[in-house]
């Protein structure tokens, strides 16, 4: 399949931009020809003798009519496109699509939680568009859709029908910080029985993410708290701003943080805390309130985003990066 096909939207897109293209292409040629034409004739050689033109009224009816006329069909043709674009059909797939610094978070209507977007071939899928921070732009090249996600603005959406398998790049076609150009995921379009498969497997983890959460919040979880926390930090995006070699990101590293005393700015002044259960937690809920000297007040707040049970389980994580 030709590449610029790969989805229903690419012809809404492709068709208003090759008649622009054209159109623009002969009245260049035709310009430029009249140009030249005009420079030649009305050479001085040929006439010495200046004339004034006191005008020409099917001359200026014309440079009016066929102008207007094709910036109606412009808008025609684009208006055409542009409904087809802003109207998904009833039976899309809804997925949710949550921009945050810098990754994407993408919730399935079952629950099911990735970092990647996985859809299936030939059905038309709705992707509903939040953020948690500041502005994002959702952009997949490969099937023409682009759309803003911004924090507090309901009902943007973008919706598109794949129509071949294969993997394809997610940007974030807005600047949003330091980390932007590093915001990249991918589509995975997968036949209908695939995708229905891997669905349902993933919803079977999410059953089980949930027993784990709820034994968390009841105080258990054993020694396997910390598998849970390193796949939560994976999906809620975390290791977009903190690494776990002791790099230095927008974060501080999760190696070695555990336990270890820190200089952080509380109310504008400076005070050392150690880095334990009740500061980990302090720290995702509301981040600005013990910053840590020397890095940026970038986090949002994961205020109802996250669980107890999901703080216990990235807590038993952090812990575990020795």
């Amino acid at each position: 399949m030709h590449l610029s096909r790969l989805s229903n939207i690419s012809d809404a897109i492709n068709g208003p931009i090759l008649f622009i293209s054209i159109v623009s292409l002969v009245m260049l040629v035709v310009i430029t020809g009249v140009m030249i034409y005009f420079t030649i004739k009305y050479h001085r050689r040929h006439s010495p003798v200046g004339k004034d033109i006191h005008g020409h009224q099917m001359l200026e009816v014309v440079w009016t009519v066929i102008p207007t006329i094709l910036a109606f069909g412009f808008f025609w043709y684009g208006w055409e496109g542009y409904k087809i674009i802003k109207t998904p059909p009833a039976d899309a797939i809804p997925i949710k699509v949550t921009g945050r610094m810098w990754s994407w978070l993408v919730e399935y209507p079952n629950g099911v939680q990735s970092d990647t977007l996985t859809v299936p071939v030939g059905k038309p899928v709705r992707i509903d568009l939040d953020s948690q921070d500041v502005i994002h732009s959702f952009f997949i090249p490969a099937f023409k859709v682009k759309q803003d996600a911004v924090p507090g603005v309901p009902g943007l959406f973008l919706w598109f029908i794949a129509n071949q398998t294969g993997e394809y790049d997610v940007f974030c076609a807005e600047y949003c910080g330091l980390s932007h150009s590093k915001m990249l995921t991918k589509v995975h379009v997968l036949p209908p029985e695939e995708f229905d498969a891997w669905l349902a497997a993933e919803g079977v983890k999410v059953a089980e993410l949930k027993k784990a959460t709820e034994a968390a919040d009841a105080g258990g979880g054993g020694g396997t708290l910390h598998i849970l926390g390193e796949q939560l930090a994976r999906t809620k995006g975390c290791n977009a701003c903190h690494s776990v070699d002791g790099s230095k990101l927008i974060g501080p590293s999760y190696k070695g943080l555990y336990g270890k005393k820190e200089i952080v700015v509380t109310a504008g002044a400076e005070r050392e805390v150690t880095i334990d259960d009740a500061y980990i937690k302090r720290a995702m809920l509301d981040p600005t309130a013990d910053l840590v000297k020397g890095y940026q007040p970038l986090m949002p707040s994961q205020q109802g985003m996250v669980s107890e049970g999901e703080i216990k389980a990235l807590t038993a994580y952090i812990k575990s990066l020795k």
